[in-house]
C-alpha cells in the first residue's frame, strides 16, 4: 500500500514542463531584448556618427556655418530639442560653434578621451535623456573635439514596444508549450494505464500474465510483473507440495499412534505413541523450515562450495554403510561451486547418498561436469553399480510418495524432494543409467564463480 501524500505523476510531468518551458522562455526573452537593444543602440550611435563625420568636414573646410542645412534635420535649429551638435576645443573645453538648438553647455567630455573612433554614451541633460557621440580629431596639429547629442525617446519607445511584443509573444508561446506538454502527458502515460488494466486483469483470473503491446520503456516493467506472477505462483506451488509431502509423511506415524492407543495401554504403547509424535514433531518442523526457505530463497544469493558438503556426506555414508563394504568415489574439483543454500545442497545430496548405498552392489561414485547444454549450470551425478531402473521407474519414482519396494522404510519422498528443491534453485534432477550399468542420479544446479585467491587469503 503506498504511504505518505499522494502524488500524481503527470502533475509532475507537466509542473515540470510548465517551469522548464518559462525559464528557458524568460532567459531567451531576456537575451533577445539584450540584443534588441544593443541593435537599436547601435543603429542610434551609427545615425549620430555620420553627424559627426559630416560636422568635422564642414569644420575643416571652413563652412561650419551650414552645417545644420547639411543635416536636413530641422531639430537642429529648434531651442531645447535634444538634438544639438558642438564644435569644442578640447584644451580650453570652449566652445568654437554650435547649434541653433542648443542654449545649455554640454557637461565636458572623458577626461581619457583620444583621437579615434567615436565614442557614445547616454547622457542626462536637466530632464532630457539624450544620447551623446563624440570624437577627437586633430587638424593642423591642433585637436577638435566633434559632439552631437539626440534624444532617445523614440529609441525607448522602440525598445518597448519591442519588449511589449516580445512578452505577449513569448507568454503565448509558454501557453502553446503547455498545451503540448499536457498532451505529451496524457499519451505518454496512456501505456501504464494499459498495464494497470492488464494487472486487473490477473488480478481477476481473466488472464495469467500480463500481456499487450508496450513502448519499450515499459516492456521491462512488464516483464519483471510476470516474473514476480510466476515466483509467486512457483511458491504457492511448492507450498502446496510441501503440504502434501508433510500430510503423506504423517499418515505412517499417525496410523502407528491410533493403533497403539487402541490397544490397552501398555508402557511400550505409551512408548511407542510418544516416539511417533515426538517424529510428528521433528517432520512438522522440518516442512515448514523448508517451506519458509521456499518462500523467502527462490534464487538464493548465497554460494556453495561443492567439494565441502560431498567429502563429509560420503564419509558419514561410508560409516553407516561399513557392514557392506562399499567403495566410494569422489571426482570433484574443489573450487566449484553452485548457488545454493548448504543445507539444502546437503539434503539433496544426502537423499541422493542414501538412495545409491541402499541399492549400490559395491560401489558408490560422485562426480561433478559442466553441463553440456547450460554453460551456467552445474551437474553433480550419484553413480551406483546396482541393478539399475527400467525408464517407467525412473519416472515412477519421482513422484510424491512413490516407492517400489514398500517393505523398505521410509515415506518415498526422498527423491520427490530433490526433484522439487533443484527446481526451486532454477535446476533440475533426472534418473539415468551410469556408465557401470547401474543408476545415475543427476543433479543440475546454477553453477556460481570461484573463489578469487585474494578472497580466500
Amino acid at each position: 500500500m503506498a504511504t505518505g501524500r499522494p502524488t500524481s505523476l503527470a502533475v509532475r510531468l507537466a509542473v515540470l514542463a510548465a517551469g522548464g518551458s518559462l525559464v528557458a522562455l524568460v532567459l531567451a526573452g531576456a537575451v533577445m531584448a539584450a540584443l534588441q537593444r544593443g541593435g537599436a543602440e547601435r543603429a542610434f550611435d551609427e545615425r549620430l556618427a555620420v553627424f559627426v563625420t559630416q560636422l568635422f568636414a564642414d569644420f575643416a573646410n571652413g563652412d561650419i556655418f551650414d552645417a545644420t542645412a547639411h543635416f536636413a534635420n530641422p531639430a537642429f535649429g529648434l531651442p531645447g530639442s535634444g538634438w544639438y551638435w558642438a564644435v569644442v576645443d578640447p584644451q580650453t573645453d570652449k566652445l568654437q560653434f554650435g547649434s541653433a538648438s542648443l542654449f545649455d553647455p554640454l557637461p565636458p567630455p572623458a577626461p581619457d578621451l583620444a583621437p579615434g573612433g567615436p565614442i557614445s554614451r547616454p547622457l542626462l541633460l536637466g530632464d532630457q535623456r539624450l544620447r551623446l557621440v563624440e570624437r577627437l580629431y586633430e587638424l593642423d596639429d591642433a585637436p577638435v573635439l566633434i559632439r552631437v547629442t539626440a534624444p532617445t525617446e523614440g529609441l525607448d519607445r522602440e525598445i518597448a514596444n519591442f519588449r511589449t511584443a516580445l512578452i505577449i509573444t513569448l507568454g503565448l508561446m509558454w501557453v502553446a508549450l503547455i498545451a503540448l506538454a499536457l498532451l505529451q502527458v496524457f499519451i505518454g502515460l496512456r501505456p501504464l494505464s494499459a498495464v494497470q488494466q492488464a494487472v486487473a486483469d490477473v488480478r481477476s483470473a481473466r488472464t495469467d500474465q500480463v500481456t499487450g503491446q508496450f513502448p519499450s520503456e515499459v516492456s521491462p516493467l512488464v516483464d519483471e510483473l510476470n516474473g514476480l506472477l510466476k515466483a509467486n505462483e512457483a511458491i504457492v506451488e511448492r507450498a502446496r507440495h510441501h503440504v502434501g509431502n508433510l500430510a503423506h509423511a504423517l499418515k505412517t506415524p499417525l496410523a502407528v499412534i491410533r493403533n497403539s492407543a487402541a490397544e490397552p495401554p501398555t508402557e511400550a504403547a505409551m512408548d511407542r505413541i510418544g516416539g511417533e509424535a515426538q517424529a510428528i514433531e521433528e517432520r512438522i518442523r522440518l516442512y515448514l523450515d523448508r517451506a519458509q526457505r521456499a518462500a523467502t530463497q527462490a534464487t538464493s544469493g548465497k554460494a556453495t562450495n561443492v567439494h565441502e558438503v560431498v567429502d563429509p556426506l560420503v564419509r558419514t555414508m561410508a560409516k553407516l554403510n561399513v557392514d557392506k563394504g562399499h567403495a566410494f568415489h569422489v571426482d570433484i574439483d574443489p573450487d566449484l561451486r553452485v548457488r545454493a543454500d548448504r543445507e539444502d545442497l546437503e539434503e539433496m545430496l544426502g537423499n541422493l547418498l542414501e538412495n545409491a548405498c541402499r541399492h549400490a552392489a559395491g560401489r558408490v561414485s560422485v562426480l561433478a561436469e559442466g553441463s553440456p547444454t547450460n554453460a551456467a549450470m552445474l551437474a553433480l551425478h550419484v553413480d551406483d553399480d546396482g541393478e539399475g531402473l527400467s525408464p517407467e521407474k525412473r519416472t515412477l519414482v519421482l513422484g510424491r510418495g512413490q516407492r517400489l519396494d514398500e517393505a523398505a522404510p521410509g515415506s518415498g519422498l526422498g527423491l520427490s524432494i530433490v526433484k522439487e528443491m533443484a527446481e526451486l534453485y532454477g535446476g533440475a534432477f533426472v534418473l539415468g543409467e551410469a556408465p557401470d550399468g547401474g543408476l545415475r542420479a543427476s543433479l543440475s544446479l546454477p553453477q556460481a564463480a570461484p573463489v578469487p585467491p585474494e578472497s580466500s587469503r
